[in-house]
């Protein structure tokens, strides 16, 4: 849901209606979306309210009912009601995250290439516009979409993370590595990055390394710090995955040399 819950100087400029309450709306959206959403309707009865038309939306992601609720983002992004360019670059680019989780990636990247056009290179609308390219196999487009993001954020770690996914894709090794690698520098126990350098390993013919990655991960993923612990929650199952895979696989046999 943090995606979906604006920015404050975008929350500011929704949360002017005088009956409806923007900010009261929003938090019951979080936990229960089903009451928040009849509330944003029913100010919505009364005229256009674009923070009730907000608090629609993050409902119906709630809800589950992503697109519908991309339909709205999208909708809302494009009225002069709903702030100035930043205000309105942050709601498209929910739209697009919201037609990400309706399994639509083509629409979602029309949605952050606009929020691209209120707000060009904005590093976060490349990398989210990176992952919906990443779906339809774009890699190119993946690429050039995370450089593009390296240069407005040098160092940003998820770009990275992502370039390197992207260059593995491509067979070009040399550079993944070289991608994850300075994530792992910067950020040593990144699960992400721990997850692609094994995955890059593995591919490279270096098991060992690569169990020893995986396993770092699971490691963190059973931190008693619950923060820690569940940004390493998907990156987990993958490395979960990929041990088993190194586990079960055939041996090769070993050749014996008889004199």
């Amino acid at each position: 849901m943090v995606k979906f819950l604006l920015i404050a100087t975008a929350a500011a400029s929704l949360a002017g209606s005088t009956v409806f309450s923007y900010n009261a709306c929003l938090k019951r959206a979080d936990r229960h979306p089903d009451e928040a959403l009849e509330m944003a309707m029913g100010a919505l009865q009364d005229g256009d309210d674009p923070g009730a038309e907000h608090c629609a939306a993050v409902a119906l992601v709630g809800l589950r009912h992503y697109g519908e609720a991309a339909k709205r983002l999208d909708a809302l992004a494009r009225k002069a009601s709903a702030g100035g360019a930043e205000e309105r670059a942050q709601i498209m680019g929910q739209a697009g995250n919201a037609w990400l989780l309706a399994g639509q990636p083509e629409l979602a990247m029309a949605s952050f290439t606009a929020a691209l056009g209120l707000m060009p290179g904005e590093a976060v609308f490349l990398i989210d516009r990176s992952r919906s390219s990443a779906l339809l196999k774009k890699w190119t487009a993946v690429e050039t979409d995370l450089s593009a993001a390296l240069v407005a954020e040098p160092g940003n770690v998820e770009a990275l993370v992502l370039r390197s996914s992207a260059r593995r894709a491509q067979k070009n090794m040399q550079g993944a590595m070289g991608d994850v690698t300075q994530a792992l520098v910067l950020s040593p126990d990144y699960p992400e990055a721990l997850v692609e350098r094994g995955l890059l390993r593995s591919r490279l013919g270096d098991k060992a390394g690569a169990r020893k990655d995986f396993m770092r991960v699971l490691e963190i993923a059973a931190s008693e710090d619950r923060k820690t612990a569940d940004s390493a929650r998907d990156a987990a199952l993958t490395a979960q995955r990929e041990i088993e895979r190194i586990e079960t696989a055939p041996k090769k046999p070993t050749l014996r040399v008889t004199q």
